[in-house]
């Protein structure tokens, strides 16, 4: 009975250890948009999304509860800063707004995107 007690133990251990390093290379937030963005190309309306990001293939994935908005890729680089609120980086294409980088608040993580298309999908 000891053997398999122990047996126990030891698998719930793995378990947890493997799902904790499963989800270190995905991070997830949600953030808001106070005005309309272009990413990669695809316009982005003012609102609430979810955003994944997957650190090991450097996808950046947009969505709308379930519905996927756009995807592009990102590269990762650390600040010596931690983010007060959600940090959103723009550049000015014309009329329109390119997202450039977001770090998240709490965080020293910055995703730079690097396949933004200069206009917009509609």
């Amino acid at each position: 009975m000891r053997f398999f007690g122990k047996t126990f133990v030891l698998g719930l251990t793995l378990t947890a250890l493997l799902g904790v390093s499963a989800l270190a290379g995905e991070v997830t937030k949600t953030l808001t948009l106070n005005r309309d963005v272009s990413v990669n190309g695809t316009v982005v309306k003012k609102g609430t999304y979810k955003v994944k990001i997957n650190k090991e293939t450097g996808e950046m994935t947009i969505l709308n509860g379930k519905e996927v908005i756009t995807r592009t890729t990102v590269s990762l680089t650390t600040d010596e800063r931690k983010a007060n609120g959600d940090e959103i980086a723009l550049t000015q294409n014309g009329d329109t707004n390119v997202l450039k980088s977001i770090k998240f608040d709490g965080s020293r993580e910055r995703f730079s995107v690097t396949s933004a298309q200069a206009a917009p999908n509609q």
